[in-house]
């Protein structure tokens, strides 16, 4: 018998990939291995700086899309290696895993109450809800609400659900 969980509405939302140069991460996931664009948008502003610790105005380009049947969204600081070969800045690679939820504030309540820290108060950006807190071992998980009960990315800007597992 399973365990009851400390959250019982979590769907998967997308992954969260850094990259340092997105027209060459694109060229290798749009181009070879066929990602489908959904969106592309700029990000900036004081709730993406608390997010990322940031102590200066960060600016960021985020290109969504799906891969194999799962959300995919890069995301690019505009840094650039300064040699030819990618290095491993703070924001490269797997960021974070975002769980999407239907009440972001009792997901909130829940996650303190069963002995977890977040790292801030649920906050917005550009009208989608969120707040992060680290896996035992230091992984950011986000929970996110999106608009109009949107469960995931690809659902908020398509307007279709995507169907995640096997069909019931």
């Amino acid at each position: 018998m399973t365990k009851p969980s400390v959250l019982d509405d979590v769907s998967f939302c997308h992954l969260v990939v850094g990259v340092t140069d997105m027209d060459r991460a694109l060229e290798f996931y749009r181009d070879v291995l066929g990602m489908e664009i959904v969106f592309e948008s700029l990000i900036s502003g004081e709730p993406f700086d608390a997010v990322l610790h940031a102590t200066r105005k960060q600016e960021g380009r985020v290109v969504g899309g799906l891969l194999g049947g799962l959300m995919v969204e890069l995301l690019s600081l505009g840094a650039r290696p300064s040699t030819g070969s990618a290095t491993r800045p703070a924001l490269t690679g797997i960021h974070n895993v975002s769980l999407s939820v239907t009440d972001l504030d009792d997901s909130h309540r829940r996650i303190v109450a069963a002995g977890y820290t977040p790292e801030q108060e649920p906050f917005e950006i550009g009208g989608v809800r969120m707040f992060f807190v680290k896996d035992p071992d230091g992984t950011a998980v986000e929970f996110i609400e999106l608009p109009d009960g949107a469960r995931s990315t690809y659902e908020m800007h398509r307007g279709v659900r995507l169907q995640m597992g096997p069909v019931k």
